[in-house]
Formats: C-alpha cells, structure tokens, sequence
C-alpha cells in the first residue's frame, strides 16, 4: 500500500532528537510492513508557545512535507494575549475555544492543500492515516474525494470524566472530533485516559474501533554506557549521588514540580540524591526557577531533549524512576522503565493499578502527597535491597507487554485487512 500520514502533531518535537515515540514508531512499523508513506507535517508545533521551525532528521526511509502554516504565528500570538487576560497564567475558556476551533479550521485547510500537493507529485495514496484530532477532518475530506479508506489515531483524551456533562461534543468540539468525524478505522491508545469509555459514549462502532497498549522499543544493542561514560558525557552528572530520572515533555500536567518538591526532602534528610530530567518544553524555565527557588538548583540535572539510544542508556545506569503525572501515568516512559527493570517511585493512580503495586515493584504515594513522595525517594536511595526487590518485579512486569514491533505488526494487519474491504467494495460498486 501508499499510505499518505497527515499529523497535527510533530515527531521530532525536541529539536529533531525526541517527541512522541508512539508516532515515530508507527510510521516505523508502516514501513517494515513494506508499504510506502508518505508524511505531511505543520512547519511549525502548533501546540508549543515556541515559534521555532520544526528540525528534522537528516535521513528517513520516507519523504516529509510541510505544511507552511503561517498563520500558526499570528495564533500563537493570540494565544500568549489571551493568557495575560487570566489571572491563573492560563487562556480563559472562551478565548480557547475560538483558538481550538479556529486552529482545527485552518489545519485542516493547510494540511489537506498541502497534501494535495503531495499527490500532484506523483505520490496517490491508497489510504489516508490522520494522526490526533486535529488532522481527523483532513483526511476525512480527502479521503472522500480521493475515494480511499480513512484511518484516526487518537493519542488519549481528556473527556472520560466529562462525559456525563450535557453538551460535551459543543463545549470541547476539537477534543470530540477525533471521535464524531467518520473515520473506516478508529485507534485508541490505552494510556490510562480511558478512550474506550468515550468512544462507546459517542457511539462508535465496535468493528471499526481498536484500543491498543502501546509497545516498547528496546535497543537492538543493548547500551554499554557505564555511569563513569555519562558522566563523561554529561559533566553535571555526580558518581557519589543517586540517580532518579524523569523523562518527559516538560508540560504542566506532568507535574515535574511534585519531584523537585520531593527532592528537597532527600536534601533534609542528606541523601545524595540527583534528579535527571530528559525532556524539555513550556514549562522548563518555570520549573529551574521552582528549583532555585527551593534551594536544589545544584541537585537537578536539565538534558533537555535526548535522543531514544541516550535514554536507555540512563535507563540502564540510572537508580529510580519518577513518575508524578496528573490525567494518566500509563505511558511510554513506564513501559521503558520496566523494561529496564527501574524501580518507580510515583503515585496511585487508577490508570496504572494494574502496572503498578506499593512495594511490589513501586513505592507509591498520594498525588499531592509530596512528603511521602520524598519519603520513598529517600528510602530507595539507602536501601539497595529494596531497590533490588523492585527492580525484579519490574523486569518480570515487563514481560506482559508488546514490543513496538508486535505491536504494529497486529496494526498492518489490520490496515491491510481494512484496503481489502474497500478493494471488494469498490469492485462490486
């Protein structure tokens, strides 16, 4: 097949190193299915404050296109005014609804053009594969006109719990068009938001809804870096301390402010304890000033975007694993660190109940209780029995989960399934 991928979302957020695994892995999975594709992308991340031009890796086994978006700047403008009107350091609803709805408008006409043009150079797919919400109506349209099947990929939702709120699909219209616009295929991740719950709420239909774990990509050779080579590589890095990691967007909602919280009672109580941070975004400057601010500074460690092999590597060498994140903790990053056998230190969460136990191989605490959250950080740091314990648990959790590479071998099977549906179809019409 030639799948043409149209996304909202950008792969390489994190100046060309990192972004969102989930997407880059699908596209990945795509081609060692041995079908074609094709990317059409936004020049710029329409959901970053930064106005930056996306970088991209020098070489993929598939061309890019992007979409000039132009008027992204003026938005992202509009968006930083409207903020400055709340006292709460956020854009009032009104305001964000005109900007949703006019964002999911104009990336519609910017992608759909844009991958018009796509097919004017010679590239006619046999499937449209739109990524989030904000691409759905994209390739719907073109879907239709093109007369080839549609597939969505939603990445997680945040209407579970507003479900039994009259007038949902009015009052958050971008988060319900992932759902509500007609798609052949529709597939959920099950990262703890509960999709499922949504789309059986809007009535989707079960023969074109899947609502799939995402995998876990190890390294084909595992990372052979020692703590004496990242600290090599990474100077701030100290031998004598503890390492616990964190790797993220640095968004609000992942709640990185909880671990510097944590991290002063490891100061209190003198554990050498260092938090590495591998992530960046909005909320970075904000959070290295909390960390100033609560006298860590010199304690936390800010690599920004890392590249996927690096972040093994301090899978592999690091000594806990933090994960403190409002809406869901079932993601990427735990997956990697079971795998890695990491023990976790975070917090209870419904999403994970089934991934992670208190002391069997995680210590978890409440979400807002920062106190009990430092507490278990600094009984992981003396206790290396424990630490050992946990990370045996962790390992043999990771057992039960798919590769990326099972992972999308089920999802090709499905998209193939899908084109010979809409081959048969399209003989018999």
């Amino acid at each position: 097949m030639k799948i043409l991928h149209i996304s909202a979302l950008p792969v390489w957020s994190m100046e060309g190193k990192g972004g969102m695994p989930s997407l880059r892995e699908t596209l990945k999975g795509h081609v060692a299915g041995e079908h074609e594709i094709e990317l059409v992308l936004p020049r710029f991340d329409p959901f970053s404050d930064e106005v930056n031009e996306l970088i991209l890796p020098e070489e993929q086994p598939f061309t890019v296109h992007l979409a000039p978006c132009s008027w992204l700047l003026l938005l992202k403008k509009l968006r930083n005014k409207a903020r400055c009107l709340s006292n709460k350091d956020s854009v009032p609803y009104v305001f964000r609804w005109l900007l949703n709805v006019f964002m999911l408008l104009a990336l519609t006409v910017s992608l759909s053009f844009a991958a018009h043009r796509v097919r004017k150079k010679g590239f006619k797919p046999d499937m449209l594969y739109a990524h989030n919400q904000y691409a759905a109506l994209s390739g719907y349209i073109l879907s239709r006109v093109w007369r080839i099947p549609n597939v969505t990929r939603l990445y997680g939702t945040f209407l579970a719990d507003l479900m039994k709120k009259p007038l949902v699909s009015l009052r958050y219209p971008t988060a319900a068009a992932g759902y509500l616009v007609p798609s052949d295929l529709l597939i959920c991740a099950d990262d703890g938001t509960r999709g499922d719950e949504v789309a059986q709420k809007f009535g989707i239909a079960e023969g074109r809804f899947r609502f799939w774990q995402n995998g876990v990509e190890p390294p084909s050779t595992p990372p052979k870096m020692s703590r004496d080579d990242l600290a090599a590589r990474f100077p701030d890095l100290k031998q004598d301390s503890r390492w616990a990691l964190s790797c993220s967007r640095l968004s609000y909602w992942k709640r990185i402010d909880r671990m510097l919280r944590a991290l002063t009672v490891c100061q209190h109580e003198k554990v050498a304890c260092q938090l590495i941070v591998a992530g960046d975004g909005p909320e970075r400057a904000k959070l290295m000033s909390l960390a100033k601010d609560l006298g860590i500074a010199d304690f936390v460690v800010w690599l920004g975007g890392v590249a996927h092999d690096d972040i093994w590597a301090l899978m592999n060498t690091a000594d806990i694993f933090l994960l403190t994140n409002d809406v869901t903790n079932r993601c990427n990053p735990l997956y990697e660190a079971a795998w890695a056998g990491l023990p976790i230190v975070s917090v209870v969460d419904s999403s994970t109940a089934d991934l992670l136990e208190n002391r069997r191989n995680a210590l978890l605490s409440a979400p807002d209780d920062v106190q009990a959250l430092g507490d278990h950080l600094v009984e992981l740091c003396r206790d290396d029995k424990l630490r050992k314990q946990l990370s045996v648990a962790q390992k043999e959790l990771s057992k039960t989960f798919w590769s990326w590479d099972e992972r999308m071998r089920v999802e090709v099977r499905e998209l193939e399934r899908l084109m010979a549906e809409s081959f048969d179809e399209r003989q018999r019409g």
